[in-house]
């Protein structure tokens, strides 16, 4: 009974509306980078969770705030001496209106998710149960927000509370995500306290479960906090309160992963395996197997003539670095359907020029920037198994074709030279890409970029 009318006549139906319109609203009407490769909100349900966890940077203030605001009920409306007087305990009360508005601002987040959810299956995405996890310490870390603003709220009920409150969660909650997305600055574990996780790198990841350990830990020690400050009557006891959350943090900095790239992990699901003999893709691509496959082995036989030639193709499920290159094996021909989306629409002659550009081995450019040399190095070697030169199927296609001149003054002078010459160059090649410590054009026609 005590429950229903929390329900009705506290703030809570209105925390999680909020929260439901916020987030719906930077999904829907906002074109930010949840609508783009390599990881589409509506592509996986675990990359949608990711994206709710990331947009918790706007919606954890509005879930601290909100319970700081109904932190201060008895106080603003002069109740506290009376409600001292009953003989129900403190706990009780506070049990019931942690409980209201907690439960509803963790609804509006589930909402939203659901959402999500639906969104997924509209396009045809890929669903798993992989997303658990993720959802469910968002779910604690809004709880926690909100019974810490509950607390708050009651320790100091002034009218500047909540709204300083939310300024200080917004401020806290981006400082910390800047920490963790990758581009933005210098990685710090103590990122992980706060809500918001940094941009997902790839439809085929998920939290590490050092992060999710972590981070259940220090959530439940903030919402445990908060709760305490909510219904404790004596300074004794609210200092005691704070307990819980000193300890939760020690022990969630103790197992938080020391560098960037411990906080994502391949997902056990949409990342697992699917091969037709040398050729391999994820579970989430298991539709690309069947187009992959006899040009994968094509592109094999192709680069058989080459000393220590690669053996197989499979699809790079590793999560993707902002600033580094990505993963490489001289054995091993990685295609990254994420990043490089247009791969899941490519015919057998874009795929097969795929495996063999760079002689089987991927660029050694961040993601987020290219040169013409590496574009320029891998198009030669993908030319020097077919006899013709093409734009690779990439993202920088485009570009290079306005900028090809150079790259095909280099393919002339490659081609004049003797056949065991032009080999001997392609192995340098590729140790050269293998190594990402020269110019790979450098490699094929020295001086040809000058």
């Amino acid at each position: 009974m005590i429950l229903r009318t929390e329900l009705r006549r506290s703030i809570a139906p209105w925390a999680g509306l909020a929260l439901v319109a916020v987030l719906l609203g930077f999904l829907f009407l906002l074109s930010g980078p949840w609508w783009k490769a390599p990881a589409p909100w509506t592509g996986q349900t675990t990359t949608t969770a990711l994206w709710l966890r990331f947009l918790l940077v706007f919606g954890w203030p509005i879930t601290t705030g909100a319970g700081a605001i109904q932190g201060m009920r008895d106080s603003r409306s002069g109740m506290v001496e009376l409600l001292a007087t009953t003989s129900r305990p403190g706990w009780h009360r506070a049990a019931n209106l942690a409980g209201a508005v907690g439960a509803l601002s963790a609804l509006g987040y589930l909402v939203v998710f659901g959402v999500g959810f639906a969104e997924v299956l509209g396009h045809g995405g890929f669903v798993s149960a992989a997303f658990l996890p993720v959802v469910l310490v968002g779910l604690l870390a809004v709880v926690a927000g909100t019974w810490l603003g509950l607390g708050i709220g009651r320790l100091l009920p002034h009218p500047l509370t909540a709204p300083a409150l939310a300024v200080v969660a917004l401020a806290g909650s981006i400082t910390a995500w800047t920490s963790l997305a990758g581009n933005l600055g210098p990685y710090s574990r103590f990122g992980l306290l706060g809500p918001a996780l940094g941009q997902p790198r790839g439809a085929l990841v998920t939290t590490a479960a050092s992060v999710d350990l972590g981070q259940a830990v220090w959530f439940a020690g903030l919402a445990v906090t908060g709760f305490l400050l909510l219904a404790a009557k004596s300074a004794r006891a609210r200092l005691l309160g704070l307990l819980p959350v000193v300890a939760g943090a020690a022990i969630a900095v103790s197992v938080f992963p020391a560098s960037a790239g411990g906080l994502l992990a391949p997902d056990s699901v949409a990342a697992r395996k699917i091969c037709d003999g040398p050729i391999c893709v994820s579970r989430a691509h298991d539709d690309r197997l069947a187009a992959l496959a006899g040009p994968g082995r094509e592109a094999l036989a192709m680069l058989a003539k080459v000393p220590g030639a690669p053996t197989r193709v499979e699809e790079q499920i590793a999560p993707n670095s902002f600033t580094e290159p990505v993963p490489r094996d001289p054995g091993v021909v990685y295609l990254d359907f994420q990043r490089n989306d247009v791969l899941l629409r490519a015919g057998a002659d874009d795929l097969k020029l795929a495996v063999l550009a760079g002689a089987g081995l991927p660029s050694c450019d961040p993601p987020n920037r290219g040169s013409l040399t590496d574009w320029g190095a891998r198009m030669i070697g993908a030319a020097y198994f077919t006899g013709e030169l093409k734009p690779l199927p990439e993202f920088g296609a485009r570009w290079v074709v306005v900028q090809d001149g150079p790259v095909e003054q280099a393919w002339a002078k490659f081609r004049a030279l003797p056949p065991e010459v032009q080999l001997a160059r392609i192995v340098a090649l590729r140790e050269v890409l293998s190594t990402c410590r020269s110019d790979p054009m450098e490699a094929l026609v020295p001086g040809a970029m000058r």
